[in-house]
Protein backbone atom coordinates (compact mmCIF):
# COMPACT_ATOMS: atom_id res chain seq x y z
CA UNK A 1 0.00 0.00 0.00
CA UNK A 2 1.48 3.36 -1.00
CA UNK A 3 1.92 6.12 1.55
CA UNK A 4 -0.80 8.38 0.10
CA UNK A 5 -3.28 5.48 -0.11
CA UNK A 6 -2.71 4.73 3.53
CA UNK A 7 -3.56 8.30 4.53
CA UNK A 8 -6.61 8.56 2.21
CA UNK A 9 -8.38 5.27 2.87
CA UNK A 10 -6.52 4.11 5.97
CA UNK A 11 -5.17 0.74 6.92
CA UNK A 12 -7.42 -2.24 6.22
CA UNK A 13 -9.02 -3.89 9.22
CA UNK A 14 -11.81 -6.45 9.58
CA UNK A 15 -13.48 -3.95 11.92
CA UNK A 16 -13.86 -1.32 9.20
CA UNK A 17 -16.95 -2.88 7.48
CA UNK A 18 -18.61 -3.22 10.89
CA UNK A 19 -17.87 0.40 11.75
CA UNK A 20 -19.14 1.49 8.33
CA UNK A 21 -22.40 -0.42 8.71
CA UNK A 22 -22.83 0.90 12.23
CA UNK A 23 -22.27 4.46 11.01
CA UNK A 24 -24.86 4.04 8.24
CA UNK A 25 -27.34 2.59 10.73
CA UNK A 26 -26.82 5.44 13.18
CA UNK A 27 -27.33 8.00 10.42
CA UNK A 28 -30.58 6.29 9.39
CA UNK A 29 -31.69 6.11 13.01
CA UNK A 30 -31.07 9.83 13.49
CA UNK A 31 -33.03 10.53 10.30
CA UNK A 32 -35.96 8.43 11.60
CA UNK A 33 -35.91 10.19 14.97
CA UNK A 34 -35.46 13.79 13.86
CA UNK A 35 -36.50 14.05 10.20
CA UNK A 36 -39.00 11.25 9.55
CA UNK A 37 -42.07 13.50 9.70
CA UNK A 38 -40.65 15.59 6.85
CA UNK A 39 -40.13 12.41 4.83
CA UNK A 40 -43.54 10.93 5.66
CA UNK A 41 -45.94 13.85 5.32
CA UNK A 42 -46.31 16.04 2.24
CA UNK A 43 -48.83 18.75 3.12
CA UNK A 44 -49.93 20.70 0.05
CA UNK A 45 -50.48 24.43 0.14
CA UNK A 46 -54.09 25.16 1.09
CA UNK A 47 -56.23 24.98 -2.05
CA UNK A 48 -59.42 26.20 -0.41
CA UNK A 49 -60.89 28.95 1.74
CA UNK A 50 -63.35 28.95 4.60
CA UNK A 51 -66.26 29.25 2.15
CA UNK A 52 -65.74 25.63 1.05
CA UNK A 53 -69.09 23.84 1.05
CA UNK A 54 -69.65 22.18 4.43
CA UNK A 55 -66.54 23.74 5.95
CA UNK A 56 -66.08 24.36 9.65
CA UNK A 57 -63.39 24.26 12.33
CA UNK A 58 -63.13 21.88 15.25
CA UNK A 59 -60.74 22.30 18.17
CA UNK A 60 -58.51 19.39 19.16
CA UNK A 61 -57.18 18.71 22.67
CA UNK A 62 -54.14 20.88 21.97
CA UNK A 63 -56.42 23.86 21.23
CA UNK A 64 -55.50 23.73 17.54
CA UNK A 65 -58.01 24.34 14.76
CA UNK A 66 -58.95 21.29 12.72
CA UNK A 67 -60.37 22.05 9.28
CA UNK A 68 -63.23 19.74 8.26
CA UNK A 69 -66.06 19.41 5.81
CA UNK A 70 -69.23 17.91 7.26
CA UNK A 71 -72.41 16.96 5.44
CA UNK A 72 -75.17 15.12 7.30
CA UNK A 73 -76.51 11.72 6.32
CA UNK A 74 -79.93 10.98 4.94
CA UNK A 75 -82.35 9.18 7.26
CA UNK A 76 -81.12 5.70 8.27
CA UNK A 77 -77.86 6.17 6.36
CA UNK A 78 -74.44 5.98 8.07
CA UNK A 79 -71.79 8.66 8.36
CA UNK A 80 -68.30 8.14 6.94
CA UNK A 81 -65.32 9.52 8.87
CA UNK A 82 -62.76 9.97 6.11
CA UNK A 83 -58.97 10.21 6.54
CA UNK A 84 -57.51 11.16 3.16
CA UNK A 85 -54.21 10.23 1.55
CA UNK A 86 -50.93 12.09 1.52
CA UNK A 87 -50.36 15.29 -0.49
CA UNK A 88 -54.15 15.86 -0.39
CA UNK A 89 -56.51 18.09 1.53
CA UNK A 90 -60.26 18.19 2.05
CA UNK A 91 -60.70 20.29 -1.06
CA UNK A 92 -59.06 17.67 -3.28
CA UNK A 93 -61.20 14.87 -1.86
CA UNK A 94 -64.42 16.89 -1.86
CA UNK A 95 -65.59 15.71 -5.33
CA UNK A 96 -65.53 12.10 -4.14
CA UNK A 97 -67.10 13.12 -0.83
CA UNK A 98 -69.89 14.84 -2.81
CA UNK A 99 -70.35 11.62 -4.77
CA UNK A 100 -70.77 9.68 -1.53
CA UNK A 101 -73.05 12.32 -0.03
CA UNK A 102 -75.16 12.18 -3.18
CA UNK A 103 -75.83 8.53 -2.37
CA UNK A 104 -77.14 9.53 1.07
CA UNK A 105 -74.04 8.98 3.21
CA UNK A 106 -73.02 11.49 5.83
CA UNK A 107 -69.47 12.78 5.42
CA UNK A 108 -66.88 14.15 7.79
CA UNK A 109 -63.47 14.61 6.15
CA UNK A 110 -60.75 16.41 8.08
CA UNK A 111 -57.26 17.74 7.42
CA UNK A 112 -54.16 16.63 9.29
CA UNK A 113 -52.07 19.25 11.12
CA UNK A 114 -50.37 21.52 8.60
CA UNK A 115 -52.66 20.35 5.78
CA UNK A 116 -55.12 22.81 4.28
CA UNK A 117 -56.31 25.23 6.95
CA UNK A 118 -55.58 22.96 9.92
CA UNK A 119 -53.16 24.31 12.53
CA UNK A 120 -49.90 22.71 13.55
CA UNK A 121 -47.27 20.51 11.94
CA UNK A 122 -47.96 16.98 10.69
CA UNK A 123 -46.93 14.24 13.11
CA UNK A 124 -48.36 10.90 14.15
CA UNK A 125 -49.59 12.40 17.42
CA UNK A 126 -51.10 15.37 15.58
CA UNK A 127 -53.04 13.17 13.17
CA UNK A 128 -54.39 11.18 16.11
CA UNK A 129 -55.48 14.37 17.88
CA UNK A 130 -57.35 15.51 14.78
CA UNK A 131 -59.21 12.27 14.11
CA UNK A 132 -60.08 12.09 17.80
CA UNK A 133 -61.57 15.60 17.59
CA UNK A 134 -63.57 14.53 14.53
CA UNK A 135 -64.86 11.41 16.28
CA UNK A 136 -65.89 13.35 19.37
CA UNK A 137 -67.69 15.89 17.20
CA UNK A 138 -69.71 13.12 15.57
CA UNK A 139 -70.44 11.07 18.67
CA UNK A 140 -70.67 13.74 21.38
CA UNK A 141 -71.62 17.03 19.74
CA UNK A 142 -73.86 15.55 17.03
CA UNK A 143 -74.85 12.48 19.10
CA UNK A 144 -74.42 10.06 16.18
CA UNK A 145 -74.26 6.47 17.51
CA UNK A 146 -70.91 4.71 17.01
CA UNK A 147 -72.66 1.94 15.09
CA UNK A 148 -73.81 4.50 12.51
CA UNK A 149 -70.24 5.58 11.71
CA UNK A 150 -67.77 3.92 9.37
CA UNK A 151 -64.10 4.84 9.78
CA UNK A 152 -62.37 5.06 6.40
CA UNK A 153 -58.66 5.67 5.82
CA UNK A 154 -56.67 5.89 2.61
CA UNK A 155 -52.90 5.36 2.49
CA UNK A 156 -51.38 7.50 5.27
CA UNK A 157 -54.94 7.93 6.54
CA UNK A 158 -54.94 4.25 7.47
CA UNK A 159 -52.72 5.15 10.43
CA UNK A 160 -55.12 7.36 12.41
CA UNK A 161 -58.06 5.25 11.21
CA UNK A 162 -56.72 1.99 12.67
CA UNK A 163 -55.76 3.82 15.87
CA UNK A 164 -59.33 5.09 16.27
CA UNK A 165 -60.94 1.75 15.37
CA UNK A 166 -58.86 0.09 18.09
CA UNK A 167 -60.29 2.51 20.68
CA UNK A 168 -63.94 2.54 19.57
CA UNK A 169 -66.73 0.39 18.17
CA UNK A 170 -67.71 1.79 14.75
CA UNK A 171 -69.98 0.05 12.28
CA UNK A 172 -66.91 -0.91 10.30
CA UNK A 173 -63.39 0.00 9.21
CA UNK A 174 -62.43 0.49 5.56
CA UNK A 175 -58.78 0.78 4.54
CA UNK A 176 -57.63 1.76 1.08
CA UNK A 177 -53.98 0.92 0.31
CA UNK A 178 -52.92 0.64 3.96
CA UNK A 179 -49.42 0.00 5.29
CA UNK A 180 -48.19 -2.34 8.03
CA UNK A 181 -46.26 0.52 9.62
CA UNK A 182 -44.37 3.55 8.37
CA UNK A 183 -40.88 2.06 8.67
CA UNK A 184 -41.94 -1.13 6.92
CA UNK A 185 -42.89 0.66 3.73
CA UNK A 186 -39.25 1.24 2.68
CA UNK A 187 -37.89 -1.70 4.73
CA UNK A 188 -39.19 -5.28 4.79
CA UNK A 189 -38.69 -5.33 8.54
CA UNK A 190 -38.50 -2.50 11.05
CA UNK A 191 -34.79 -2.14 11.87
CA UNK A 192 -35.32 0.65 14.39
CA UNK A 193 -36.51 0.71 18.03
CA UNK A 194 -39.32 3.16 17.18
CA UNK A 195 -41.97 3.13 14.50
CA UNK A 196 -44.96 5.26 13.52
CA UNK A 197 -48.53 4.06 12.91
CA UNK A 198 -48.04 0.36 13.80
CA UNK A 199 -51.18 -0.72 11.96
CA UNK A 200 -50.38 -4.44 11.99
CA UNK A 201 -50.06 -4.46 15.78
CA UNK A 202 -53.19 -2.40 16.33
CA UNK A 203 -55.45 -4.22 13.86
CA UNK A 204 -55.32 -7.33 16.04
CA UNK A 205 -57.29 -5.38 18.67
CA UNK A 206 -59.96 -4.13 16.23
CA UNK A 207 -63.21 -6.08 16.53
CA UNK A 208 -65.32 -4.11 14.03
CA UNK A 209 -65.85 -5.54 10.53
CA UNK A 210 -62.96 -4.78 8.19
CA UNK A 211 -62.74 -4.13 4.46
CA UNK A 212 -59.27 -3.80 2.93
CA UNK A 213 -59.02 -2.60 -0.67
CA UNK A 214 -55.56 -2.67 -2.25
CA UNK A 215 -54.41 -2.41 -5.85
CA UNK A 216 -52.25 -5.17 -7.31
CA UNK A 217 -50.27 -2.53 -9.25
CA UNK A 218 -49.53 -0.34 -6.21
CA UNK A 219 -45.86 0.70 -6.40
CA UNK A 220 -46.04 3.05 -3.39
CA UNK A 221 -47.32 0.61 -0.76
CA UNK A 222 -47.07 -3.00 -1.86
CA UNK A 223 -50.29 -5.01 -1.78
CA UNK A 224 -48.65 -7.41 0.68
CA UNK A 225 -49.20 -4.74 3.38
CA UNK A 226 -52.96 -4.78 2.87
CA UNK A 227 -53.03 -8.58 2.82
CA UNK A 228 -51.05 -8.78 6.07
CA UNK A 229 -53.45 -6.38 7.82
CA UNK A 230 -56.44 -8.35 6.55
CA UNK A 231 -54.89 -11.61 7.76
CA UNK A 232 -54.12 -10.22 11.23
CA UNK A 233 -57.66 -8.96 11.86
CA UNK A 234 -59.64 -11.39 14.03
CA UNK A 235 -63.21 -10.40 13.17
CA UNK A 236 -65.42 -10.31 10.08
CA UNK A 237 -63.29 -9.18 7.18
CA UNK A 238 -63.07 -8.85 3.42
CA UNK A 239 -60.09 -8.28 1.16
CA UNK A 240 -60.74 -6.76 -2.25
CA UNK A 241 -57.94 -7.31 -4.76
CA UNK A 242 -58.21 -4.22 -6.95
CA UNK A 243 -57.00 -5.64 -10.25
CA UNK A 244 -55.07 -3.18 -12.40
CA UNK A 245 -55.21 -0.41 -9.77
CA UNK A 246 -52.22 1.50 -8.50
CA UNK A 247 -51.95 3.73 -5.46
CA UNK A 248 -53.61 6.95 -6.62
CA UNK A 249 -56.29 5.74 -9.03
CA UNK A 250 -58.04 3.25 -6.81
CA UNK A 251 -61.14 5.33 -6.03
CA UNK A 252 -61.97 5.71 -9.71
CA UNK A 253 -62.39 1.96 -10.23
CA UNK A 254 -65.99 0.76 -10.58
CA UNK A 255 -65.36 -2.60 -8.92
CA UNK A 256 -63.68 -0.89 -5.97
CA UNK A 257 -66.70 1.35 -5.49
CA UNK A 258 -69.04 -1.64 -5.76
CA UNK A 259 -67.06 -3.44 -3.03
CA UNK A 260 -67.17 -0.34 -0.83
CA UNK A 261 -70.92 0.18 -1.19
CA UNK A 262 -71.67 -3.51 -0.62
CA UNK A 263 -69.68 -3.43 2.64
CA UNK A 264 -71.34 -0.22 3.84
CA UNK A 265 -74.79 -1.63 3.07
CA UNK A 266 -74.08 -4.96 4.77
CA UNK A 267 -72.93 -3.48 8.06
CA UNK A 268 -75.14 -0.39 8.27
CA UNK A 269 -77.16 -0.76 11.45
CA UNK A 270 -80.72 0.46 11.02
Amino acid sequence: MSKWTKYVIGKWSWKRPIYSLLSVYLLLLLAVIFFADRLIFFPPAARYAENLDGFKYLINDKDEQVAIIYKPADKDMPTLLWSHGNAEDINLVQPYMDHLHGRGYGILAYDYPGYGLSDGKPTEAGCIRNIDAAWKHLTETLAIPEKKIFIIGQSVGSGPSVWLAEKTQPAGLVLFSPFISINRVPFKINPFPYDRFPNLKRIANVSSPLLVIHGDQDTVIDQSHGKAIHEKHQGEKTFHDAKGCGHNDILSDDEVNAALFAFLKRFNEN
